[in-house]
């Protein structure tokens, strides 16, 4: 009964909740979903809430609209702006990536309160409506499906994972240079998909209206939330050699790490031994534009001056001789952007920008 009367207050009140906010609505169903969309950066993708955005853009001297094309698209004022610029409704709305050479175009359905999803057990189902039935002459009432939107669970873009690509490709300056660097190779054959990688299934139920164990998460696991659950896509191992050790990493992503502009991945490795602690210099893993010869903007760069990405495979080698008993502590971690963009960027004041966030730590004895 509980449920009933929360479908009927969720009916008399969603034209209300619509004027002021298309997200505001899919709170009162999927509040735990919502409380990660509010801490994820598809909410603070806008100019109101992300400074490395901003400061790029400030910089910025082509195309502007390109740019507002994935960070706020659902933007028509500054409050939908810093509040909700990439709304639920938008994402969920999308149909098709169309390809391009510049850079991808989503696809929507204009269609509101039609909302494409992904669940396997029904994968095959289309236009599923809402539904009640009812049990002991009425006193029980159980709601099946939503009484504000239709659903679709039949869109292959959803479980594939290019329900993604329309923004998380890639984008070319007007040198025709790729500044993002994304363009993972999404098909069958992957393992792993934007989804499954970055909105794993954790637990809690994803609606108030049926309760389900888990849901996927909607804070997007990555560079700002949940950094350390994308270390299970990342295998490191040591070996020592006659000249020291060599440290080789293998990434099972689809896509290469660090790729993005003025991202930074750092592999910091110290040793202890007998009681004290060797530390490495770190490795530094990111790609450097250039133009004309020089390190350049990314909106300005022709090619790429220096790459030490990791792709498929990395190796590292040290000339550091290990002895017996060492114990090597490698971290694999990653600053949102370098130390020197920053200053680049007027952000070096802000510390948390260049922190490292840790990927991945293994421990190996010698």
């Amino acid at each position: 009964m509980k449920k009933f009367t929360l479908l009927l207050s969720l009916l008399l009140t969603s034209v209300s909740l619509w004027s002021a906010s298309q997200t505001k609505v899919c709170q009162k169903c999927h509040p735990l979903i919502y409380k990660e969309y509010y801490n994820s950066i598809h909410r603070k993708s806008s100019l109101q809430n992300d400074m490395i955005y901003k400061a790029i853009f400030e910089k910025e001297h082509a195309d502007k609209q390109k740019c507002a094309n994935c960070h706020s698209p659902s933007a028509t004022d500054k409050l939908q702006a810093k509040e909700e610029p990439i709304s639920c409704i938008y994402c969920h709305t999308i149909t098709d990536v169309k390809e391009n050479d510049t850079s991808n175009q989503n696809m929507l359905s204009g269609k509101k309160k039609d909302f494409y999803t992904a669940e396997v057990s029904k994968k095959n189902e289309s236009k599923v409506k809402f539904e009640t039935t009812s049990s002991f002459f009425g006193l029980i009432k159980n709601a099946k499906n939503s009484p504000y939107h239709q659903i679709e669970y039949n869109n292959e873009n959803y479980y594939n994972g290019n329900v993604c690509m329309g923004c998380h490709s890639h984008v070319n300056n007007e040198h025709g240079f790729d500044v993002i660097m994304l363009d993972a190779y999404i098909d069958k054959k992957d393992k792993e998909t934007c989804i499954s990688c970055h909105m794993p299934k954790i637990m809690g139920s994803k609606t108030t209206l049926r309760d389900t164990k888990t849901h996927a998460y909607h804070g997007m696991a990555g560079v700002h939330n949940m950094s350390k659950s994308l270390g299970k896509y990342i295998d490191i191992s040591a070996e020592k050699n006659k000249n020291g050790f060599v440290i080789q990493i293998k990434n099972q992503a689809n896509h290469a790490l660090f790729g993005q502009a003025y991202r930074e991945g750092v592999l910091q490795v110290s040793i202890s031994r007998k009681g004290k602690t060797i530390t490495l210099k770190p490795f530094i893993f990111k790609r450097t534009f250039t133009k004309n010869g020089k390190a350049s903007l990314p909106f300005e760069a022709t090619d790429v001056l220096k790459d030490t990405l990791i792709y498929a495979k990395k190796s590292i080698e040290y000339d550091t001789k290990l002895q017996q008993g060492d114990l090597m502590t490698v971290t694999l971690g990653f600053r949102l952007i370098s130390e020197e963009a920053a200053k680049v960027l007027g952000l070096k004041n802000d510390k948390k920008l260049t922190e490292i966030k840790i990927l991945k730590t293994e421990l190996f004895q010698f």
